[in-house]
């Protein structure tokens, strides 16, 4: 119950920052309260990935310094598209 408390008490003020801030097009505080909990729980699930706190875990990603995200190998040219 405590837990519930204080994850409700997390969305309220990150909520009330997001809506303050302006960075976010929120367009109320319960559209800010929606993504301070996703927010949160995507947090959340990230910490609770071995790949997060474990650099020996089989689900870590390993790139050598010449690799890149986008080409995920060495030397690859990198396609980049406008959703279309």
């Amino acid at each position: 119950m405590a837990e519930n408390q204080d994850l409700e008490a997390k969305i309220e003020s990150l909520a009330a920052k997001m809506l303050r801030s302006g960075e976010h097009e929120l367009p109320d505080m319960d559209a800010a309260r929606r993504a301070a909990r996703r927010m949160l729980e995507e947090s959340e699930a990230r910490t609770f990935d071995p790949a997060v706190t474990d650099h020996e875990s089989d689900d870590v990603i390993r790139r050598s310094s010449g690799e890149t995200a986008a080409t995920g190998e060495t030397g690859g040219t990198r396609w980049v598209s406008d959703g279309e």
